[in-house]
C-alpha cells in the first residue's frame, strides 16, 4: 500500500465516521491550540517585558541605602553630592543620574491636586527614554542656572490645561512657578523595568528639587539613589566593584557587608528570564496532557475500526495483503487523523494568540518552535497510539476474520 492509499482509505473512514472522527479529533485540537497559544503567548510576554527591560536593564546599576544592615535606624548612612563626582570621576565613561522626589501640591488656576514631583540629571533621558510630545527635555543648562522649569507628563498636561496650552505657560509647584518646557507622551503600557515615575509625575532639574526640601533633620542634601549606566554590558562588572570600593573606603562597612546596597540589574533580569521560561514550560506541558489524553481517544476510535473492518481486513488478506500492509494502512489513519486535528489546532492557536494580542495591546509574535513543537507532537502521538491498533489488524488470521459476520 502506498502512502496516497492510506490517506485516501483515511479520509473515507472521517467521511464515513464524522460525530465519532469529531469528538476524537476535538482532545487533539484542544490541546495543540493551547501548546500553540501558550509558547506564543510567552513569546510576546518576554519581547514586551524582558527583551524592553534588556535595552535599559542590561548596563544599569541601582545603588541605594542598605536598610537591612543591623545599625541601619540607629546610623542612616546616605551619599552626598561630592561622592557622586567621585565616582563621576573614577568612571568617566559611565552615565550617573541622580533621582529624589517628592510630594508638593500642584495648581493652576482652579486645579489643583497633590502630586508626585520628579528631580532628575539631565542625562535622566538617556537612561529612560520617553517620547516629548511638545517642546523639549529638561537639559544641562537646566540644571546649571537652577532654571524654574518643568516637564509634565500628558495626562497631568491635560489635566491642568484642558485646552492645550500647556507648552509656555506657568503652573505652581509648592511655593514656586515653574514654567512648561516640554509635555512627555506616557507609555500605554507598564514597563517590566521602571525608573519609578508614572502617568502623574512632574519633573523637574535635580538642583532645583533639592533646594525646595528641607534638609535640617539630615543636615545637609543627601543622595538617596543613584542610577549608573556602565558604558557597557562588559563594563558592568568593573564599574559595581569601582563604587562598592569607593563607598566602602568612604563609609566603612558593617560585618563585612557595604552600607549600600548595589544592584546590578542584569542580574535580575537573569531570574526573570529563567523564571519566565520555566512558567511558559510548566504551562505547556500542562496543555500537552490534553495530547495524550486525545491520543488515548483516537486509540481506542482506531480499535473500533478494526473491530467494524475486521471482515474487510480478512478479505485483504484473502486477496494477498501482507501484515505490514494492513499495519501501514492503520497508522496512516491514525497519523492523518492526529495531524488533521494539529493542524487544525495550529489554526485555532494562532487564532487565540492574535485575539490575546488584541486584548493585551502586545506585539503579535508566532515563535516558529511553537508551531514545530505542535505538528511533530501530533505526528508522535499519531503514531504512538495508533500503534496499538495497527498491530492488532496485522496480527488477524484471515480465516477467522472471514468467519465473522
Amino acid at each position: 500500500m502506498t502512502i496516497m492509499e492510506g490517506i485516501n482509505e483515511a479520509a473515507d473512514s472521517i467521511r464515513h465516521n464524522k460525530l465519532r472522527t469529531f469528538l476524537s479529533l476535538l482532545g487533539m485540537i484542544i490541546g495543540t491550540a493551547s501548546v500553540v497559544a501558550v509558547i506564543a503567548s510567552g513569546a510576546m510576554m518576554s519581547h514586551e517585558f524582558i527583551d524592553q527591560a534588556d535595552s535599559v536593564g542590561a548596563r544599569l546599576i541601582v545603588v541605594y541605602n542598605n536598610w537591612e544592615l543591623s545599625d541601619y535606624m540607629a546610623r542612616p548612612i546616605y551619599m552626598t553630592n561630592k561622592d557622586v563626582e567621585a565616582l563621576r570621576s573614577k568612571n568617566p565613561d559611565a552615565l550617573f543620574v541622580r533621582t529624589n522626589s517628592e510630594r508638593y501640591k500642584i495648581s493652576k488656576g482652579t486645579v489643583s491636586e497633590e502630586g508626585r514631583i520628579y528631580g532628575v540629571d539631565p542625562y535622566y533621558w538617556e537612561m529612560w527614554p520617553r517620547d516629548i510630545l511638545a517642546g523639549r527635555f529638561l537639559n544641562q543648562s537646566d540644571e546649571d542656572t537652577l532654571a524654574k522649569v518643568c516637564v509634565l507628563t500628558e495626562d497631568y498636561a491635560t489635566q491642568f490645561f484642558p485646552r492645550g496650552d500647556a507648552l509656555g505657560s506657568e503652573i505652581t509647584i509648592g511655593r514656586f512657578d515653574y514654567t512648561v518646557v516640554g509635555v512627555l507622551k506616557y507609555p500605554e503600557k507598564e514597563a517590566l523595568l521602571s525608573d519609578g515615575a508614572n502617568r502623574s509625575t512632574v519633573f523637574l532639574s535635580y538642583s532645583v528639587l533639592e533646594r525646595t526640601i528641607d534638609w535640617t533633620w539630615f543636615g545637609s542634601p543627601k543622595v538617596f539613589e543613584l542610577m549608573i549606566r556602565a558604558s557597557s554590558v562588559d563594563a558592568v562588572s568593573s564599574t559595581a566593584r569601582n563604587i562598592e570600593n569607593y563607598l566602602n573606603s568612604t563609609y566603612g562597612m558593617v560585618n563585612d557587608k557595604c552600607r549600600f546596597k548595589i544592584e546590578v540589574i542584569e542580574s535580575a533580569l537573569k531570574m526573570i528570564r529563567t523564571i519566565f521560561s520555566a512558567v511558559t514550560g510548566v504551562i505547556a506541558f500542562i496543555a500537552g496532557i490534553s495530547l495524550l489524553v486525545s491520543g488515548i481517544g483516537i486509540m481506542n476510535v482506531m480499535l473500533m475500526a478494526v473491530t467494524e473492518r475486521t471482515r474487510e481486513i480478512g478479505i485483504r488478506k484473502a486477496i494477498g495483503a501482507r501484515s505490514s500492509d494492513i499495519m501501514s494502512q492503520f497508522l496512516i489513519e491514525s497519523l492523518f487523523l492526529c495531524l488533521t486535528g494539529g493542524i487544525i489546532g495550529i489554526i485555532l492557536g494562532i487564532g487565540i494568540t492574535q485575539i490575546v494580542s488584541l486584548v493585551s495591546k502586545w506585539q503579535y509574535v508566532m515563535p516558529p518552535q511553537a508551531i514545530i513543537i505542535a505538528v511533530l507532537v501530533s505526528a508522535s502521538v499519531g503514531l504512538f497510539f495508533g500503534l496499538t491498533p495497527a498491530k492488532s489488524a496485522a496480527a488477524l488470521d484471515p480465516v477467522t476474520a472471514l468467519a465473522r459476520e
